[in-house]
């Protein structure tokens, strides 16, 4: 099998800033799609990788490489994007510094036990794969506040103790909004609900004066436009991505792909920590704008609101002008494909 690889590069020494090349590499396909690794190496000798503790990330999941190259193609195709499991702490290719890990361990340490250690040891790559990592590089990881919902639900007697150490902490429970970007599905976002049901605290009270109000336009017609289509996440995202783009182009828009079409924006953030929501859901408006919409095509009639509503809060968090129209899904439908004179 042929398989088209984007691989990342960095060297914490001489490197300013992180970039990519290009390979094409031929491998069977009940090869483990780790062994591309050595591959690309061959070629490219400033290419490096971790021997131990073997994690990296593949089209931006997590996982260890075990994985045969078939079933990564089958579920992602044959171009792929290699990078390490956390690119801000990389010093070397897929190497990182992972002191951050056992630091936010010590957040807990005087309350936990053996077991309590090695059960943390195992969540090494849901630390790493925290979605919030993209907002905050301080933000104290998905993997610790498991295993402070662990220790809590067996009845550790220091719990008023575990809470504050989470709650409490800047970077800590109330930014997080959990999304699954292991490989394989890991469903931590109950264990991590929970743990916000118990705690106290959230830093409930931001909102920024003198946003602007979004202003609705008379859209009659898509002939012409640069569309993006925001899908949300959930289980039925992806699919229902490459239809909505292909109507929007069956009406004579430019169909705009982007990063975070599949993303959470902060929907579960607003009454908690609305800094956090803002700068989520403004990260994705300015995602699509960037890649060149200038209308924004959403999923569901409620987010659609949502982003009308906060557009102007999430500029002020972002401190850039979002310049996108937006409508909802429901309403594509009555949008023609021709000009209306």
């Amino acid at each position: 099998m042929t398989l088209s690889i984007k691989a990342f590069f960095f060297n914490a020494r001489t490197d300013y800033l992180p970039y990519y090349k290009h390979f094409t590499l031929k491998i069977k396909e009940g090869s483990a799609i780790k062994e591309i690794l050595p591959m690309i190496q061959m070629q490219n000798r400033d290419f490096h990788y971790p021997t131990k503790n073997l994690y990296f990330r593949i089209n931006g999941l997590v996982l260890d490489g075990n994985q045969t190259v078939k079933e990564i193609t089958n579920k992602l195709g044959t171009e792929l994007q290699i990078d390490p499991i956390s690119a801000y702490r990389s010093t070397h290719g897929l190497e990182i510094n992972d002191t951050d890990f056992e630091e936010r361990f010590a957040l807990l340490a005087p309350y936990t036990s053996q077991e309590d250690q090695t059960y943390y040891e195992t969540l090494y790559p849901l630390h790493y794969a925290s979605e919030t990592f993209n907002y905050n590089n301080q933000y104290i990881g998905d993997a610790i506040l498991v295993l402070a919902t662990k220790m809590i639900e067996e009845n550790n007697p220091h719990k008023a103790e575990i809470l504050d150490a989470v709650a409490s902490h800047h970077e800590g429970l109330w930014e997080c909004e959990y999304e699954n970007n292991l490989y394989h599905t890991a469903e931590y976002a109950a264990a991590i609900d929970t743990l916000k049901g118990m705690a106290k605290g959230a830093p409930n009270d931001y909102k920024p004066f003198f946003a602007r109000k979004y202003k609705a336009p008379q859209i009659t017609s898509l002939e012409g436009r640069s569309v993006a289509f925001y899908a949300g996440s959930d289980e039925m995202s992806q699919s229902i991505v490459e239809s909505t783009l292909e109507q929007i182009e069956s009406k004579g828009a430019k169909a705009i792909r982007f990063d975070k079409a599949c993303k959470l924006a902060g929907q579960t953030l607003l009454k908690t920590h609305p800094k956090m929501a803002y700068l989520k859901m403004g990260t994705i408006l300015l995602d699509a704008f960037d890649h060149g919409a200038d209308l924004l095509v959403v999923s569901s009639e409620e987010d659609a609101i949502l982003f009308q509503k906060c557009i102007g809060y999430c500029e002020k968090v972002t401190q850039r002008d979002i310049k996108l129209d937006i409508v909802s899904r429901g309403k594509l439908m009555g949008i023609s494909g021709k000009t209306v004179v």
